[in-house]
């Protein structure tokens, strides 16, 4: 799908630059050469623009010399990452309000709940509209190991191991009166005066409204 919406952006850009150009040069800008250079440019440019507009954020292509695995043994070696294990339960998810990343509230084995969020997320999450990138759901799951950024905080990679703990429902979105008075948890955040139940019924009750 995304494929082809990328495939009909470069196409109609390429025809709007084409009315664009005899809307005001009726006769042309120069000779035919450069008016077919002209044209390759645009939908070299265009095409390059519906990779970023139209892939996944995680598959967009990287302008690094080093892997994604390279990267972050480097930081393991100059002791920048915290790594964080985890033995889970059970999991439900919440609604995306815009395009912040996935929430997941984790019930771990101790019983008190993980709370993860943000688009790093999205690696894990099943694809099942794409031939090229399909996968299958990887998280939640019942062992998995959280890397974090020493200084920045923000998670650098994550392992997934144990069995795919499919989320027991998605739950409506946060919503603003939420937000304000500061209900929603940080990326990370291990949760002990709520339960998992009554974390779930909270965010699953009936006319939750922004």
């Amino acid at each position: 799908m995304r494929a082809l919406l990328a495939g009909l952006f470069t196409f109609g850009g390429v025809l709007y630059c084409v009315s664009v150009v005899f809307h005001y040069y009726p006769d042309g800008f120069g000779p035919p050469w450069l008016m077919g250079l002209f044209f390759a440019l645009a939908m070299l440019v265009l095409g390059g623009i519906s990779m970023f507009l139209f892939n996944r954020r995680w598959q967009r292509p990287s302008f690094s010399n080093q892997s994604v695995e390279e990267r972050v043994a480097e930081m393991e070696r100059e002791g920048l990452l915290i790594s964080e294990s985890f033995e889970a339960k059970r999991a439900f998810q919440v609604e995306e309000f815009e395009d912040e990343g996935a929430h997941y509230f984790i019930e771990l084995a101790d019983q008190s709940v993980l709370y993860l969020n943000g688009q790093y997320l999205y690696d894990y999450d099943p694809i099942i509209d794409d031939p090229e990138f399909n996968q299958a759901r990887a998280f939640p799951c019942s062992q998995f190991t959280v890397r974090r950024h020493k200084k920045g905080g923000h998670v650098v990679s994550m392992t997934c191991g144990g069995v795919v703990l499919p989320p027991e429902c998605v739950t409506p979105p946060f919503n603003r009166k939420d937000l304000k008075r500061g209900l929603v948890p940080e990326d990370g955040q291990i949760l002990r005066d709520k339960s998992y139940e009554d974390l779930k019924k909270e965010l699953l009750k009936e006319g939750k409204t922004g």
